[in-house]
């Protein structure tokens, strides 16, 4: 009888360096001479007294009773969604994020409260249709891919835009008139804008784009039928940093009142420090800008920084600031920070529980002036892999790369998740159609059950921790058709030169196998084990270490799914289910 999977409720430095991406930033008109004032220093901790709202600047705005407020620890979402963007339309929030390689790619997350996400969109279901997104030939998308993308909606025309840059393919603009279930048409061009800022003024579109410590604007067409993004005139440097800053990038431009406001993540040369830096003008292409830290200190205990990132407005009239914090490698995670406008300048911190906000603080509760949602998070999940025909995966899935489409399936065996292998590979990470998801802190397990009958010999079949490297837990069959469970650990891109450890007893036909990861994010590690019932629980293998890289995979840790060949291509395995959970068999709040 088919199983019933009960539902549970739920970097190091990021950056492309300035050295690395510098032919992406615009050159400037010869004539501008850009520069910078630097605001009085004013981002002491003293806690303040929280001023009286002002008007709300965002027309759809309401002054409404609050009714409700939510609390989350920090961070606020304990998992892998780095460069996230948001926007608020109506009562709704929207946020996009990075997922490099991963297709479907640049998810679009939904929330009501700021705190809880759900994935209901994506906005391309493949990539381009070349050797290094196909994962062919020896090419590969790691670390490249889609990344620092800017989320806009237009009420003048009633569409979404997501603009981001590809390493490998240059600069896209997406639009859609129906963010959570439309399709989105592809507009591209071969310049590169490092971290892009979308801007609407004066029903013309723009592109703010920082990188190595030059912010620059560049005006932009769109050519729906020809699909391509086109420019218009000549980019204009506005300004360029001042001070020592070793990292300087990650525009987001907003206007508020009679201020235009961009947004900067940098960190100081002399150490590692997440830091935001806001810059303002009341001129849009004016070269005289001031600039004024807003947030500079921890999150959630730990000091590596919180930055990259902009601000948001409620239907309520207050504002949130969203920033995320390197935290090991469970990735690059978010949080959730209040923002006090002081002599115009959007300082960032937390409002006590009696009103007092203190700078460049996230420290144990997140307070948000909104109803909390019902809903709860959903960027990880369960999966019994039931699907009716032509039904898509459920949305916390992503594919390594672009999938084969053949080689997979969830309807070859009603109730299954089937991976057969299409070509013969020297390790796992050139292998095709891995199924991967987020994990999440502090602790996470994820846990399979799986049959491996029809692998052919040289096959690898199981469930892999990848992180900067990899290390995995599955079933392998040897020459003569007999298949064991082993663990195996694999430098970045490198075949593993023997298993860790292997069950001596082969296993019987028919055997379902149980595997699973248990990770600690507390300490970056990950443990195997398996169990041939379900019930009863074996360690196998050695403890992995797991780090994050920005030269690796530039994604926080993730669960793949996987099969693969390394002599004869033609074999599957059937993933009966996959779960994940904490330790107590559950989600904590904000995980």
């Amino acid at each position: 009888m088919k199983k019933f999977i009960k539902s549970i409720t739920l970097c190091l430095l990021f950056s492309m360096l300035a050295g690395c991406v510098s032919k992406l930033v615009d050159t400037p008109d010869s004539g501008d001479t850009p520069t910078v004032t630097v605001a009085p220093d004013t981002t002491n901790t003293t806690p303040t007294e929280a001023p009286a709202p002002t008007e709300a600047a965002d027309p759809t705005a309401t002054v409404a009773p609050k009714k409700e407020t939510t609390r989350l620890s920090y961070p606020t979402m304990h998992a892998d969604i780095p460069d996230l963007d948001i926007i608020r339309v109506g009562e709704t929030y929207y946020m996009v994020s990075t997922t490099m390689n991963m297709c479907p790619g640049a998810p679009i997350m939904k929330s009501t409260d700021l705190g809880h996400w759900e994935i209901v969109n994506y906005v391309y279901e493949t990539f381009a249709d070349d050797d290094v997104t196909n994962l062919e030939n020896g090419r590969d998308m790691y670390a490249h891919g889609s990344w620092a993308a800017s989320l806009k909606y237009d009420e003048a025309t009633n569409l979404y835009y997501v603009a981001f840059n590809s390493n490998d393919h240059g600069f896209f603009i997406y639009t859609t008139d129906d963010i959570e279930n439309g399709t989105w048409t592809k507009h591209a061009c071969r310049n590169g804008f490092h971290d892009p800022a979308l801007f609407f003024e004066n029903d013309n579109l723009y592109v703010i784009s920082a990188a190595g410590g030059n912010c620059s604007i560049q005006q932009l067409s769109l050519d729906s039928e020809k699909g391509m993004v086109n420019t218009v005139g000549s980019s204009k440097r506005l300004f360029s940093a001042s001070g020592d800053w070793a990292l300087w990038e990650g525009a987001h431009a907003y206007k508020v009142g009679d201020y235009y406001y961009i947004f900067i993540i940098a960190s100081p040369a002399d150490r590692w420090m997440r830091t935001e830096v806001c810059y303002r003008s009341k001129d849009l292409f004016s070269t005289d800008w001031e600039e004024q830290i807003v947030y500079q200190g921890g999150c959630g205990g730990q000091n590596a920084g919180l930055a990259q990132g902009g601000i948001v407005q409620t239907q309520f009239g207050d504002w949130y600031g969203f920033l995320f914090q390197d935290r090991g490698a469970v990735g690059r995670v978010p949080s959730i920070v209040s923002v006090n406008w002081e002599n115009d300048w959007p300082y960032m911190g937390a409002y006590s529980v009696d009103g007092k906000f203190t700078k460049n603080t996230a420290g144990v509760v997140a307070i948000i002036n909104l109803p909390t949602s019902e809903t709860g998070n959903y960027f990880t999940g369960d999966d019994d892999f039931t699907y009716q025909p032509d039904e898509s995966l459920k949305k916390v899935w992503q594919w390594n790369h672009n999938p084969k489409q053949d080689y997979w399936s969830v309807t070859d065996r009603e109730g299954f998740l089937r991976l057969t292998t299409d070509t013969v590979v020297d390790n796992i990470w050139y292998a095709h159609n891995s199924l991967t998801q987020r994990t999440f802190g502090y602790t996470c397990i994820s846990e399979v059950k799986l049959y491996t009958d029809n692998l052919k010999p040289g096959d690898y079949a199981g469930i892999s921790a990848i992180a900067d490297h990899g290390a995995m837990i599955g079933v392998t069959c040897d020459n003569a058709g007999n298949r064991y469970i082993f663990q195996a650990s694999a430098d970045f891109k490198q075949s593993f030169d023997a298993p860790n450890a292997i069950v001596s007893e082969p296993l019987a036909p028919e055997q379902p196998v149980y595997l699973k990861i248990a990770y600690d994010f507390k300490k970056n590690t990950a443990d195997f084990s398996y169990s041939l019932d379900g019930a009863s629980w074996t360690a196998l293998g050695n403890t992995k270490n797991l780090g994050f890289s920005t030269s690796t995979t530039f994604m926080g840790t993730r669960t793949w799914l996987f099969t693969y060949a390394t002599k004869e291509a033609g074999g599957y395995a059937d993933f009966d289910y996959y779960l994940v959970y904490d330790s107590e068999k559950n989600r904590p709040t904000g995980y």
